[in-house]
């Protein structure tokens, strides 16, 4: 009896070895524990130079992509947009995605393990003949096999949804700083002629309080001199006031501090197509958020499949060794199968179905704000450019008979009034210019954006 006791041991028992052997197995492809600590301070910007250059080597750009930025020189609007997407702490936590979407792609393309499960019967009175039981099942669920292509398409579509939702992110900063960039040059020229103005106005109130005093002149002509000095000046302050916004914006985009100043350099302003449809089916070809848009609705197609096979039964396969308390022994295979009885993932159906429905008709709706967009920017550019035209041609005319005229009423050949007269009209015109330019360059800069296409080194 004893003999048939310690024979009855050895079929359920697995030796120290083989145990720490199976253990060893199973953590070798386990991955250890790292910490990521958070920064608790935010980085200051004593070296902006060093950081612009770090993030130019880090982008690895081609040598006829790559841009020599220096802050010291006068920067253009694609220079400083490079430089948001690179250094923008916002950008770089969206660029975070993409190691998300590529770790689901990952997942997704990872088989299920199988499933080990052993139990034992151990009988109390072991003197009586019976043997300690044992039960062990070997379990692999087939339902991923079959599912997996789908599960793969969602994840490569996901991700390639997510690449261009940050690439248009990036896009979208990059524009932003570039009609950031055109607004700021252009306020700045106005502001420049303004305090010219003011200056020459200011000069003139001078001269008239003196021959004010001298009786040489008119309570009326003075008073005329001052009011025209103080819209001068209140024109250079209200001026001033848009150009600190307005950089502050630009530094903020940047991630500068607020108080830096940049020098601008010029605005490219080049020609572009005026046939708006040409420009929809061109955006319809490189928009990023398109993209993305049609990345995520074949993502969402997928998902419809995928939901439409979860109606079929899901079983798994087996194989079971047991031995019971007489010590009989078997082993035989195990299936087990779910009963498409009354869910058969009916409300996942409906609700991918759903959100495909609703996909659609987001991305119809974006192509018509986007259509609607370049009709209307297009209309605007054209319009600018009728308005610009003849105050080209005409205000230099009236700046330089502004200028004779100055030079004449120093030698009282003409009189203030007379001055003063074309002097505001040639200051009010070439605002109006200025301000048009600047409103042109915007809208380029807005249809550019409303397009997708690229600068092609333009500034």
């Amino acid at each position: 009896m004893a003999g048939r006791r310690r024979h009855a041991r050895a079929p359920g028992t697995l030796g120290h070895g083989g145990l720490a052997l199976i253990l060893l197995l199973l953590l070798s492809g386990c991955v250890s524990y790292r910490p990521l600590p958070l920064h608790t301070s935010v980085p200051t910007a004593t070296d902006i130079d060093a950081q612009i250059a770090a993030a130019l080597k880090q982008a690895h750009l081609p040598p006829q992509q790559g841009l020599s930025i220096d802050s010291s020189r006068p920067l253009s609007g694609e220079a400083l947009g490079l430089i948001a997407v690179l250094l923008s702490p916002n950008l770089q936590a969206m660029r975070a995605q993409e190691g998300v979407a590529r770790a689901q792609v990952f997942a997704a393309g990872l088989l299920p393990d199988p499933q080990l499960s052993l139990s034992a019967d151990l009988p109390s009175n072991v003197a009586a003949g019976y043997y300690n039981a044992y039960n062990m099942a070997l379990t692999w669920s087939l339902a991923a096999l079959f599912t997996r292509p789908a599960d793969l398409d969602i994840a490569r579509a996901q991700a390639r949804s997510v690449q261009y939702q940050v690439a248009w992110q990036e896009w979208m900063v990059a524009n932003q700083v570039r009609l950031l960039t055109r607004q700021l040059y252009y306020l700045e020229r106005q502001e420049a002629l303004t305090r010219r103005a003011a200056v020459t106005t200011h000069r003139l109130y001078q001269a008239s309080q003196e021959n004010l005093r001298a009786g040489d002149a008119t309570i009326t002509t003075a008073t005329l001199r001052q009011i025209a000095w103080l819209d001068s000046q209140d024109r250079a302050l209200a001026l001033a006031r848009q150009i600190t916004k307005t950089r502050q914006d630009l530094n903020n985009l940047l991630g500068l501090p607020p108080d830096t100043k940049i020098t601008l350099a010029p605005p490219h302003i080049g020609a572009m197509s005026k046939d708006p449809a040409a420009l929809v089916a061109m955006a319809d070809r490189q928009r990023l958020d398109l993209l993305a848009l049609r990345a995520g609705y074949q993502a969402q197609e997928a998902r419809v499949r995928r939901s439409i096979l979860g109606q079929y039964p899901a079983f798994s396969i087996g194989l079971t060794k047991t031995a019971d308390t007489s010590n009989i022994h078997t082993l035989g295979p195990s299936v087990s199968l779910d009963l498409p009885l009354w869910n058969r993932n009916r409300g996942g159906i409906a609700m991918a179905q759903a959100t495909r429905a609703q996909l659609h008709a987001e991305y119809s709706a974006r192509l018509f704000q986007t259509r609607a967009e370049i009709y209307a920017l297009v209309a605007d550019l054209q319009r600018l450019a009728a308005e610009i035209a003849p105050l080209a041609r005409e205000v230099p005319q009236l700046q330089r008979a502004e200028e004779r005229l100055r030079r004449a009423a120093s030698e009282r050949n003409v009189t203030l009034i007379d001055y003063e007269s074309v002097r505001s009209q040639s200051l009010a015109k070439g605002l109006q210019l200025l301000a048009l330019q600047q409103a042109y360059a915007e809208q380029q800069a807005a249809l550019a954006m409303a397009i997708g296409s690229a600068w092609k080194g333009q500034p």
